[in-house]
């Protein structure tokens, strides 16, 4: 689909490796700057960011496996991005302005969340909002806010890791079957009908 609200169909989430983590910190520093730098009021906070954003360290947090990243591809081009701790707290989601409101961080952040179950057993998930009108943005996507001293930067909030997803097979109901029964009967003696038809005619 294409447009507000609808899921990019060709997207594709994927692990990232430390070579494709230029364009995915290219991508993070970019949506920051754009959207966000002008609504944070702490220049300390935008310094951290700055610092934390940086290739050489992400790559150092990379290869020491204490953080791992995620990036969201449109017909092989980088469209959104995260990034998770191993204790599984949640670093970075940026998705880039003309690819948002398509469920593309809803997706990162599911990722992020099964990720965190399968492969570090964690029950959790943290994340701090920032800026804080961020809240909201997490707060519909099953996060809730942490019982921690308030901050004016950000919002610590937390949300359930998840296991993968699976559909459960329900049973189908007998009108269903009969009706399955019967039409595939009735197109089999049509088949034979038509077939003599053929013969006699």
């Amino acid at each position: 689909f294409d447009g507000k609200g609808k899921e990019a169909l060709s997207m594709e989430i994927k692990l990232l490796t430390t070579e494709q983590l230029p364009e995915a910190a290219g991508l993070a520093r970019g949506v920051f700057d754009y959207c966000l730098r002008n609504s944070i009021n702490n220049p300390k906070m935008v310094q951290a960011f700055e610092q934390y954003s940086h290739q050489d360290y992400l790559k150092h947090m990379m290869e020491e496996n204490y953080l791992v990243m995620w990036g969201a591809y449109e017909q092989g081009t980088i469209v959104g991005m995260s990034a998770m701790q191993t204790e599984g707290h949640i670093t970075m989601l940026y998705v880039h302005p003309m690819y948002q409101r398509r469920g593309i961080g809803k997706k990162l952040l599911e990722e992020m969340r099964k990720y965190a179950k399968s492969a570090y057993n964690l029950s959790i998930v943290t994340v701090n909002a920032m800026p804080v009108w961020t809240e909201n943005y997490f707060a519909k996507r099953k996060f809730s806010r942490m019982n921690v001293m308030p901050n004016n930067d950000f919002v610590s909030m937390q949300a359930a890791a998840i296991d993968e997803v699976t559909y459960e097979k329900k049973p189908l109901s007998t009108g269903v079957v009969l009706s399955v029964v019967f039409g595939s009967l009735f197109f089999c003696i049509l088949a034979v009908v038509i077939g003599l038809v053929q013969l006699i005619g």
